[in-house]
């Protein structure tokens, strides 16, 4: 069995998602950051990577759409929901007293900035690829100034003592995971499917409303528009576009053919939407 790349180490959101895209843990292999994820499945060291994409409250992950859209040799073929609960803990013989820096993932620490401001104003907050690598450092180190911010499930399997649970500022924060491959033939039509394109509009934004307007004219939902640096200096962009329904749709396939015409976009993929109601719970 060819493996599955995933943003680790063990016991990371990423890994939680797996499930929920059919991946069995005997094919998983973690990786420390999403662009080496990635990279395994270019190499073809990997079958296909599963990396974070959007969270509901931060909204989409940037280093995974950068690093996904920044060639098109990879395409999503599948995506899960995962709702996220965030806990900080210490090593033993820690406590909230003796907390002086947290470590936890960018996306994590914003989500509970509230709480941080109110128990720990005075803590150092530094940055780690993951939140169960920051639960990895904190329960290596053993020191009890430090603490991570995971899943409580994480937190405990790295040997750190919980102390406090459900410190995100929404209790109801879901992350969206997709799974990433090698282009192959495309996927028949689901009727329940989304598409994502990158249009490289760089320095000519004023096409962006002409963009727009295409699906405006054919009723097609627009469910993500994400503007990133265009890479060709300062007010240049390239925009990432999700909407329902897959290319091969009557309503849809026009107007991917026209913006691949005129703006040089390219599809991301087209694959099966997620259910919001089979939401799995991080633990």
């Amino acid at each position: 069995m060819k493996s599955i790349a995933y943003l680790g180490p063990s016991g990371s959101f990423t890994e939680a998602a797996l499930s929920g895209l059919a991946v069995p843990s005997e094919a998983a292999v973690p990786y420390p950051t999403v662009r080496q994820a990635l990279d395994a499945v270019r190499r073809g060291e990997a079958a296909a990577g599963v990396i974070p994409w959007e969270n509901s409250v931060e909204g989409s992950v940037t280093e995974s759409v950068d690093s996904l859209t920044a060639g098109r040799d990879l395409s999503i073929v599948g995506e899960t929901l995962l709702r996220v609960e965030f806990a900080l803990a210490v090593p033993p013989g820690g406590s909230l007293e003796t907390v002086r820096q947290v470590l936890t993932h960018p996306v994590a620490l914003a989500q509970c900035r509230s709480w941080l401001n109110t128990h720990l104003p005075g803590a150092e907050v530094v940055t780690a690829g993951s939140t169960a690598q920051a639960a990895q450092k904190v329960g290596a180190a053993g020191l009890p100034d430090r603490a991570a911010i995971a899943s409580p499930v994480t937190l405990r399997r790295y040997g750190l003592r919980v102390l406090a649970c459900d410190i995100g500022d929404r209790r109801d924060a879901v992350t969206r995971f997709v799974k990433v491959a090698r282009p192959v033939a495309g996927a028949l039509p689901t009727g329940v499917d989304r598409t994502s394109l990158v249009v490289p509009l760089a320095d000519k934004m004023q096409h962006l409303h002409t963009v727009l307007e295409e699906f405006a004219r054919s009723a097609v939902p627009l469910t993500a528009v994400l503007s990133r640096p265009g890479g060709f200096g300062l007010g240049t962009y390239s925009f990432l576009l999700e909407c329902e329904g897959h290319v091969d749709d009557p309503s849809l396939g026009p107007i991917v053919a026209a913006l691949a015409r005129r703006h040089a976009a390219f599809v991301l993929g087209s694959y099966p939407r997620a259910d919001l109601s089979r939401l799995a719970l991080s633990g």
